[in-house]
């Protein structure tokens, strides 16, 4: 063999070598299959509904899926897409679940329970560290069959498939960050129903409903062309949005650094305009929704509208919020899966809140919705009340009502109709039984109108299930109002002590 042909044959050789050491590393990421984050360590499965398995695998890959007694084949698409469903299954202790492709993937230490999707904005996001009496809730966290899947929050163009995010065991160590209401609600579940519960965090501050709400609601109704209309504008307008914050900036170091001299607050600092913000229309479903809404969950509870309590979008809010849940009901493909709410609490100096909460009434007229009043437990000069156990135990009430069937009061007293009986307006509701004030004094909160629509503090007494308003300076009667203030004034309760809805008869489009 001459010197060349030996030289080319070593060549061969250590290719051959090469390729034989590098093989076993790489087929794995050719064929193997891969689960989303939310199928992993720690997770809840859905009881007694048939449950949504997916993930990734090489196009044509045969993918098995086995937990307790069950066995699911499929394989993937041409893109490696696959996708299966498992049977109903009932609450059990810790088990495993196997998936199987050219590769095998072992979830462990998985619970089946009940599994709730919490969103919405800082209420929602507000955690259990700045909740009341923090130090004592987190040390008393024990709850290893409850599980927290803490969602990264991110905005997008286009729906994202997955998102990052890890499963985690209730524990003094892992509580502290999660939603307040989401984790008072969670205990009530589990401790009510003796059942394991999931509940996958997706709240995210400041944040605004038409960026939760997938793009077709807005090609679906003219009437919410508000908010890209909104979103066009602030491009087109961005550049000198742009010159006016470099301003405002440079006003803003001067007085800065005078404050600083003299010892004084510093004041804040401008916000800069950005192309790219998460108030944009469908962002954050993109970004948040999209990739979770495959995951078989019992119902979602949301805390939300803060930042759409506006003059031009309050009134306007009633459509969006309801395009909304339809639309999520639609993607997540589970019919009219339970929606739980919480109205909008009381502030100081903010008009249009009366009318927001009057648009998350309106939403009751949806199949499966609850609504959580607020106002009674929050802060008139603080949007970030405190007391989220409140807010946490009244949603427990409603999904205790509405979902597993309990026959107990879950709502204050909500406006149904009024009548004219002379110079007097008789208020009728529902959850009516045992009407009463909250602190034992005279009902307040109540005003009257007639026909020149000036309105009047009314005196209100109950009879029955039933109230009488008037006002001696009032003749012909034909408007009613109830805590329809920014500032919430009210104390009209029933039996089970929860707070009567804000409402006005005289509905229109502004205050």
């Amino acid at each position: 063999m001459n010197a060349k042909k030996a030289l080319w044959r070593m060549k061969i050789c250590s290719f051959i070598s090469i390729v034989v050491l590098i093989l076993p590393s790489i087929s794995p990421i050719w064929g193997a299959v891969k689960l989303p984050s939310l199928i992993s360590d720690n997770m809840v499965i859905q009881q007694d509904m048939p449950v949504h398995v997916w993930g990734k695998a090489n196009a044509g890959e045969k993918v098995t899926v086995e937990i307790f007694d069950q066995q699911q084949k499929t394989k993937a698409d041409e893109e490696g897409n696959w996708q299966l469903w498992l049977h109903p299954m009932q609450p059990s202790k810790a088990t495993t679940m196997t998936v199987t492709g050219n590769n095998t993937l072992v979830v462990q230490n998985i619970l089946i329970g009940e599994v709730w999707f919490a969103a919405g904005q800082s209420n929602m996001e507000w955690s259990v560290r700045k909740s009341l009496n923090s130090e004592q809730e987190i040390s008393n966290a024990h709850f290893p069959e409850i599980r927290f899947f803490d969602a990264k929050r991110s905005f997008s163009d286009t729906e994202i498939e997955d998102i990052e995010g890890q499963w985690m065991v209730c524990s003094p160590e892992t509580v502290a960050e999660i939603s307040g209401t989401g984790y008072f609600f969670t205990r009530g579940i589990h401790q009510h129903l003796n059942l394991p519960v999931g509940l996958i965090d997706a709240s995210w501050g400041a944040t605004r409903c038409e960026a939760w709400s997938p793009s077709e609601v807005f090609e679906a109704d003219a009437r919410l062309d508000y908010w890209p209309m909104k979103w066009e504008k602030y491009q087109h307008d961005l550049p000198e949005l742009i010159k006016d914050y470099q301003l405002e900036l440079e006003d803003w170091k001067e007085r800065a650094e005078k404050a600083k001299s003299e010892g004084k607050e510093i004041p804040r600092e401008p916000r800069e305009p950005k192309p790219k913000t998460k108030f944009e229309p469908s962002v954050i479903y993109n970004g948040v929704v999209a990739p979770m809404k495959n995951y078989t969950i019992r119902g979602v509870i949301w805390y939300q509208g803060e930042n759409n309590a506006y003059k031009e979008e309050a009134f306007l809010y009633r459509f969006l919020f309801t395009a909304m849940i339809k639309a999520w009901r639609k993607e997540w493909k589970q019919g009219d899966f339970p929606f739980i709410y919480a109205q909008l609490s009381t502030l100081n100096e903010h008009p249009y809140w009366p009318v927001l909460r009057e648009s998350q009434t309106e939403a009751l007229k949806l199949k499966n919705t609850a609504m959580v009043v607020t106002y009674d437990v929050g802060d008139s000069t603080d949007a970030h009340f405190k007391n989220k156990q409140v807010v946490g135990k009244r949603f427990e009430l409603a999904a205790r009502r509405l979902v597993y069937g309990e026959d107990i009061e879950a709502s204050g007293p909500l406006f149904r109709q009024m009548t004219i009986e002379g110079d007097s307006l008789r208020l009728w509701f529902e959850h009516a039984k045992g009407l009463a004030s909250s602190d034992g004094n005279a009902l307040v909160g109540f005003e009257i109108a007639g026909e020149n629509k000036k309105l009047y503090p009314a005196k209100a007494i109950t009879d029955g299930e039933t109230l009488l308003l008037y006002n001696e300076n009032v003749t012909n009667p034909s408007i009613a109002r109830y805590a329809f203030k920014d500032a919430v004034i009210g104390n009209l309760v029933n039996k089970a002590g929860l707070p009567a809805v804000p409402f006005r008869t005289d509905v229109k489009d502004a205050l």
